[in-house]
Formats: C-alpha cells, sequence, structure tokens
C-alpha cells in the first residue's frame, strides 16, 4: 500500500517501515537509516526481525520534546545575558581600543625631462 492510500484510508496507524517513514518526513531512506542512531529506539524506531519500523506518534512526540528543549536553552541563555549585562552595570561604558594604522611608504615619482 502507498503512503498517499494510507493517509487517505484515515486508517490509525503508528508503526510503519523505513521507506514509508522517510517519504512522510522528506528525508532519503539512507540518510534517514543513519539518522536513527540519534533518536531513541523503542520510543522513534525499533527492530523486529531485522526489519526497522518507526512510530509516527513517536517521532511526533520526540520532535516536540525537542523543541521544547532548545526552547528552554534559547531562553535560559539569554537569561544569562541579561544577568551578566546587569552584573556589568548600566553606568559602565565601553572603549574600544584603537587600532594602530598601517602607514605604507610613499612610492617615487619619476619626472621625464
Amino acid at each position: 500500500m502507498d503512503v498517499i492510500e494510507i493517509i487517505k484510508s484515515n486508517v490509525p496507524l503508528d508503526w510503519v517501515t523505513l521507506p514509508q517513514f522517510a517519504k512522510l518526513i522528506g528525508l532519503p531512506h539512507t540518510r534517514l537509516y543513519i539518522a536513527k542512531e540519534k533518536w531513541p529506539e523503542g520510543v522513534v524506531w525499533k527492530k523486529i526481525d531485522n526489519k526497522i519500523y518507526f512510530s509516527l506518534q513517536g517521532w511526533n512526540h520526540w520532535m516536540s520534546q525537542q523543541g521544547i528543549q532548545k526552547a528552554l536553552e534559547c531562553e535560559a541563555a539569554a537569561s544569562k545575558l541579561i544577568s551578566q549585562s546587569k552584573e556589568k552595570g548600566a553606568g559602565t561604558s565601553f572603549s574600544r581600543t584603537r587600532r594602530r594604522q598601517r602607514i605604507l611608504p610613499k612610492r617615487e615619482s619619476y619626472e621625464l625631462v
């Protein structure tokens, strides 16, 4: 059965084969086979009788958790930057050290007489 037929059938499904899952999320199945090592086994994927299956529900749950985790990391980094700027104080000024200018030797010019 084709992936489109599965979707149109409105049959609730969870575990699909590697090629079907690759079509659903838009990754080549060769890349998906390698990428699965970064995902939790038993939640997103599992191997049964030397065949790999992927869970759509597990994938969606894991992806949403990754989004939440990234958001928390960004929020923590932003609050750290804010607290560091408050520690330095609002009255401090940032001075820039002037860079030494490179002085090129003057070219000699010759006149024809």
